[in-house]
């Protein structure tokens, strides 16, 4: 199947197996971010697969630039709000197994579509979904763009960072920072996982605070919001504008 077809309808996939394609577009904490491109719509459509801890020759298929056939099984994360697949897997020793992960080629970059922030806030797009499996039957249903575009590349350019707040609860994620911003009037949450200088020591809101910024980062959900932010994964996918 298709990713575009995933990601309007997936509740009837929940707890199913499916079969797509894709280009690996970041790899972080046990999950891969696959995004696959939708000539009808121009858009590209994309999904969490999750991971787990892995070793040995599926780390070399699991490569960001990589266009991989996943299998795995559709269910709802309920920590994050959002859908993923799991359950994937790859045996060294059978390759082609059809219940296989499988590489079918690298060298690919990310889509890094370049996008205004009233696209992402308010642009609205209808679209024919499927009123049940094995049925014909469509309905259509309006969708926000930023849904439609969750877990696929982005950019956004010229954000003025106004406020900040960061995370200090002792876990993993302790100095993780999200970043207000704003630009044309309309603001923007930008959540980075902890950045780290050249020196070890963290970034902190100080570093970008007052500062215009260009972001390249994934669409993703905050569950506890339920509002749509651009997540980044480097301190290299900040560019601070002089």
């Amino acid at each position: 199947m298709d990713l575009k077809t995933l990601r309007i309808n997936p509740r009837l996939y929940e707890g199913k197996d499916v079969v797509f394609t894709g280009v690996i577009v970041r790899n972080n904490s046990q999950t891969v971010y696959v995004e696959q491109y939708d000539e009808e719509t121009d858009m590209y459509y994309g999904m969490n697969v999750y991971c787990g801890y892995t070793s040995g020759e599926i780390d070399n298929v699991l490569k960001v630039g990589n266009e991989v056939r996943f299998v795995g099984n559709v269910q709802y994360w309920e920590g994050g709000g959002t859908w993923q697949v799991t359950d994937i897997h790859y045996s060294a020793f059978d390759p082609d197994d059809p219940e296989n992960i499988k590489l079918l080629g690298s060298g690919h970059t990310a889509s890094n579509r370049v996008t205004s922030i009233d696209t992402f806030l308010n642009k609205k797009i209808t679209l024919s979904v499927l009123k049940e499996l094995g049925s014909e039957e469509t309905e259509e249903k309006t969708f926000s763009y930023a849904e439609l575009a969750m877990s696929t590349s982005i950019r956004m350019e010229n954000l003025v960072v106004k406020r900040a707040s960061v995370t200090s609860n002792g876990g993993d994620n302790n100095g993780a920072m999200t970043l207000y911003c704003e630009v044309d009037g309309k603001e923007i949450a930008i959540r980075t996982v902890v950045l780290r200088k050249p020196d070890k020591t963290l970034y902190t809101p100080d570093d970008f605070l007052g500062k215009t910024i260009h972001v390249t980062g994934i669409v993703d959900y905050f569950g506890t919001t339920g509002e749509y932010q651009i997540k980044i994964f480097s301190a290299k996918n900040i560019e601070i504008q002089e």
